[in-house]
Order: C-alpha cells, then structure tokens, then sequence
C-alpha cells in the first residue's frame, strides 16, 4: 500500500507558493485527481514506470498525457538528442540540414503531406492551421469540433472563457455541417477520432470531406493525439479520408517539444505569417528523427500495439459491470456506472501503485504488466463492491480539455 509523506506535501505547498495554480499543465493539477492520495510531483521515468519524491513507484497509464509511446527515458532517442548537442547545440542562425532532414522524413512517412511546418506544441500548430487557412480562403469563420488547444480561438468555444474576446469567428460543429453555411467557413478543425473509432466515424469523416472539397472549406485534422497511435500511423492513412492540413505532436517526438503543421502545397504556401525562433529546435527534431525509426521497428510497431490494446480492452472489460473502458485499442476513457465508484477506483489503484487519469494510452512496455494489472484492479473493484474501502482524499474534478470532449457529444 503506497502512502504520501512529507517530501510529497512538501512539493505540493512549494509548487502552490510559486507555480500559478499549482501546476504548469490544467490536467496535472492535483484536484484532477483523489487529492491527498495521488503522488503530485514525479521525479524520474523508465518504460512504463513512474517514481514520485517519496519514491513510490507506479505503473503509470496517464502516459505523459499521450507523450509516452516509446517508454520514458527511450535509449534510442536519448542517444539521438545527445549526438545533436555534441554536434553544436539546439538553435543555430541560419536554418539547419537537420530540418530538411526530418521534414522528408515526415513526407515518408505520411504521403500525403507536401509541405511542413515544425511548431512546439499542439496548440500552436491548431492556431497555425486556421491562420493558414483563413489567409488561403479569404474567409474568416472556423468550425470546431475536439479539444485543440488553449488558444483563444478555441477556448471561447467553452464557458466561462475567461479573459478571452467572445468574437473569434470560431463556432461548434454540428453532427449536420450546412453546406451552405460553408461556403462562407474558411476551415473545419476536427480531431478525426476522438473516442469513437468505428465505420460510422469513417463515414461521418468522409461525408464531411465532399462537403469541405465543394465548398472550398479547408478541412483540418488535429492527430496531436493520434498521429503514431493508429495503424497506418494516423487516422488519415488508416481511414484514408484525406484533409487538407494536419497536425501532429505528443508522442510523434517521444515526448520532446515540436509540432508538426503539413498538408497541400497550395494552403502550405499561401501568404500568412507563422514564425517562431524554435520552430527548428534541433534537440527535438533529433527525438522526432529516432521516434520515426523506432515507429518502422516490430516492437513498436502500432499495428502490433493495436492488437495488444485491443486484447487489454477485451479482458478490462470482463471484469465488472461497475467500471469499463471505451475508445480504441492505444486510447480510451474509463467509464463508471456510478459517480461515487470513481473516485474509489482512482484512489485503490493508485494506492496499489496503478495511475489512472480521465484517459488511458496504451504501450508497449505496459502490455508487459498486462496480467499484473489486471489482477490488481480485479481485487479492487473487489473491494469496492463488497464496501470495504472509503474515500481518502477529495473527488477528481474533470479538466478542461476532458470538459471539452463532453461537451461536443451534448
């Protein structure tokens, strides 16, 4: 039974007295998770693995946020990112061979890219794409549907939106997209696949590319999330249903900094401003370049990890009626038949050293521990069913981005 002591509330009380909010990133905030029970600061990674400041170590699904694909502290990319220092460091004066490099690589590996962009994050590169966009076409509205980031175009979109100008010209799409309405719209920004991974989906995406290619609308993916987590390595590829920009980040470096903005030449090099003095960050371009590798090898292969997901799905599921998991084989939810179950499961696991958030991602290195957790989350739901476990913390409130999704399903 894993137990908080003092170096864990001590990190907490210095981080709440110099970090705004307690936390850099809206869903590590402690009141995410069973505050009082949950580990808040970590201080080292390998695999699957994480050790916190008291040195409880977990199995850790959270996964970095999507980030780890390829196992924390990956030797591989680790070596790639210091042969790029030793070669002169992160930011030269002029372009770097380094950028060239990675963009054909992307190009390779994703087809029907033409043209890239490297940015630092998803939110960037969502902005950088309707920018894009809007300077292509002429127009100024942009249909949402998904979690694209913390920019204000996007976060008006969710109340109470404070500190944002209501009016970006940004809107939800509905399920219905009016055909004429977008003929005015210069871009629809979707997550491709945000839980629902089925034909249906596939459908709805196709339906709504003929929509986009009459009207003139760009249409944009957002796979910060899923690029390298589908077979075929995107969503696009896999359904191949084809946008006209697409972005990309999380794992697609293995965790280091960068975003990727690609799509048709025409919108790629149409006249807008998008700059930024790291855009060429040659230590994450190095991580990105071993990501790739590594994404073409048989043990990281995600049409293998898709197989062991689904397998993970399927036997989670067998377990109880309480609490299942929805999404798809790398990606999904934890669902609770009632509210006072989850915290109790968030809180038994953790303590059993298993953290859970919100979302699970899937990898290699925890298919490896596949029977170790089941069995711990077996004993439990176990427990919680037969009354025999209270709550010792406080209750998770949902973040932002998990409020978002919600929302677009209302």
């Amino acid at each position: 039974m894993f137990k908080l002591k003092i170096e864990s509330i001590e990190a907490n009380k210095r981080a709440s007295q110099s970090i705004a909010h307690g936390a850099l990133t809206n869903s590590k905030r402690p009141s995410c998770f069973v505050k009082g029970v949950y580990p808040t600061h970590i201080k080292s990674g390998s695999k699957c693995y994480l050790t916190d400041v008291d040195g409880n170590k977990y199995i850790d699904y959270i996964c970095g946020l999507g980030t780890n694909l390829f196992g924390y502290s990956n030797n591989e990319i680790r070596q790639s990112v210091r042969s790029a220092l030793e070669e002169g460091g992160v930011v030269y004066s002029l372009s770097s061979i380094d950028e060239v490099n990675y963009a054909e690589t992307l190009k390779s590996t994703f087809p029907f890219l033409e043209r890239v962009r490297f940015l630092k994050d998803g939110s960037s590169g969502c902005t950088a794409a309707i920018k894009m966009a809007r300077a292509f076409t002429g127009r100024k509205y942009v249909m949402s549907e998904g979690y694209h980031g913390w920019h204000d175009d996007f976060v008006q979109l969710t109340k109470p939106a404070k500190g944002v100008i209501k009016d970006t010209f940004t809107v939800n799409l509905n399920d219905d997209v009016n055909e004429r309405f977008l003929e005015n719209v210069a871009a629809v920004i979707v997550e491709p696949v945000i839980l629902d991974a089925s034909t249906k989906r596939q459908v709805w995406l196709q339906k709504l590319r003929e929509k986009c290619t009459k009207s003139g609308t760009v249409l944009i993916y957002d796979e910060t999330i899923t690029a390298f987590r589908f077979p075929q390595y995107c969503v696009a590829r896999h359904y191949n249903v084809l946008p006209d920009l697409w972005i990309a980040g999380k794992a697609l470096a293995g965790g280091f900094p960068i975003s990727v903005i690609g799509g048709k030449q025409d919108v790629m090099e149409s006249d807008y401003f998008v700059s930024s003095t790291w855009a060429g960050d040659r230590v994450s371009i190095a991580a990105g370049m071993a990501a790739n590798r590594l994404i073409h090898t048989d043990f990281y292969n995600p049409e293998n990890l898709w197989l062991y997901g689904s397998e993970f799905c399927e036997k989670f599921n067998q377990l109880s009626e309480n609490v299942k998991i929805s999404g798809y084989p790398t990606r999904g939810v934890f669902d609770y038949k009632s509210k006072h179950f989850k915290p109790l499961f968030m809180q038994e696991m953790a303590l059993s050293g298993v953290l859970i958030g919100p979302t699970w991602f899937y990898n290699i290195f925890l298919h490896q521990e596949l029977d170790n957790v089941l069995d711990i989350a077996k004993t439990v739901i176990k427990k919680i069913e037969n009354g025999t476990v209270r709550l010792k913390g406080i209750p998770p409130v949902s973040p932002f981005a998990e409020r978002v999704r919600n929302a677009d399903k209302n």
